[in-house]
């Protein structure tokens, strides 16, 4: 009787169906731009491998299964038909979940090489027999392929908050953190409305509700998502190339590479760099802040301290690594404070420095 009666009420009709129609409409425009934003992050960066692309996946697999949704539950008649909108929707999801899955796994390995990919894929296909078997029990495959995926969600953010806070030292990392569980509880339950068994309990106010939730869930991951740094920061260890340290008189103190075989092309835009540098120091006499040059495809981050000159040569323009050489500066000036401000230029006294380029970089 119950069945029955979810069946009469669809598809969407009386005075709720136009508030809740928008509602709909706006969750789908709203992962959809979020879509767009990661997309246009990616492009500006000129990624050809990026984690961003993963959450493009995420975000249209989610505005595609509302709107899916929103066909079979507001024009479509029939219950086989509206069945057929709903699971394409679900498989779809479900599809564009995996690849943001396998993308992940691509860059770290949890627990074993693809592991959580082929387990998506193998809940994906019994989901995919259910149906055709029994598709009343479609619904508890699909709880338990959400259930994992979520799951593999938490252990991802906590490697990303590991990542953040031990590398590129974000104090509110843990706060836009807090921000997005709580974004994402509000769409995870505002999700559970629209379900049929939760309507034919409460009604299709209760939807109304869950539409809302998600919304304002959606507004709290987007604080999440704009406020973290492009996940190309993850790879600093390999855009870095070269370390200098000088003191303002123009002597170099300290070297490093970070390249165990340089490449001829590392080693003359290392020297042309040098000599930028040198360049630099005799036209401008006080420099007080950070300078970025492009050479040769090489990015030169150039960082002042109050006694000595910062130089970082990498391939890209990435922030951890301007926190990073600020970090190195600050405690090098902080230790070495009383030798740099009267220096006798004695350069063994800074042989020290390697312990703190190894706890800084590596």
């Amino acid at each position: 009787m119950g069945i029955k009666l979810i069946l009469n009420e669809f598809p969407i009709k009386g005075p709720l169906k136009e508030p809740l129609l928008v509602l709909e409409s706006l969750i789908v425009f709203s992962f959809i731009e979020l879509a767009v934003i990661f997309w246009m992050r990616i492009r500006k960066s000129e990624l050809k491998k990026s984690l961003e692309k993963g959450y493009i996946w995420l975000f249209l697999g989610y505005s595609l299964l509302r709107f899916f949704t929103i066909v079979g539950d507001y024009y479509v008649d029939g219950f086989h038909f509206r069945t057929l909108f709903l699971n394409v929707g679900y498989l779809i999801q479900m599809a564009f979940l995996i690849n943001f899955v396998r993308i992940m796994e691509n860059y770290k390995v949890f627990i074993r090489k693809y592991l959580f990919t082929k387990i998506c894929l193998v809940l994906i296909f019994i989901y995919f027999i259910v149906l055709f078997i029994d598709s009343n029990y479609v619904i508890f495959f699909l709880i338990s392929f959400w259930i994992f995926f979520l799951v593999f969600f938490i252990i991802y953010l906590k490697d990303l908050g590991s990542k953040f806070n031990n590398k590129i030292d974000l104090r509110s990392f843990k706060l836009n953190l807090l921000k997005f569980y709580i974004g994402m509880i509000l769409i995870v339950v505002g999700s559970a409305t629209t379900m049929d068994f939760v309507i034919e309990i409460f009604g299709f106010g209760i939807r109304l509700i869950g539409n809302i939730l998600q919304l304002i869930g959606v507004i709290f991951i987007s604080f999440f998502f704009f406020s973290i740094p492009s996940y190309s920061e993850y790879d600093w260890q390999d855009k870095i190339i070269s370390v200098f340290i000088m003191h303002k008189s123009g002597l170099f103190i300290y070297k490093k590479s970070f390249r165990e075989k340089a490449s001829p092309i590392d080693e003359s835009v290392i020297t042309g760099a040098l000599t930028t540098i040198e360049m630099m120091l005799e036209k401008v006499s006080h420099i007080d802040s950070i300078s970025i040059i492009k050479k040769k495809e090489k990015i030169l981050i150039f960082q002042p301290g109050r006694f000595i000159y910062g130089v970082l040569i990498c391939e890209e323009e990435l922030e951890s690594l301007k926190i990073l050489l600020s970090k190195f500066i600050s405690k090098i000036e902080t230790i070495y404070s009383n030798v740099l401000e009267d220096w006798d230029r004695n350069l063994n006294v800074f042989t020290p420095i390697e312990g703190i380029a190894k706890e800084i970089f590596y």
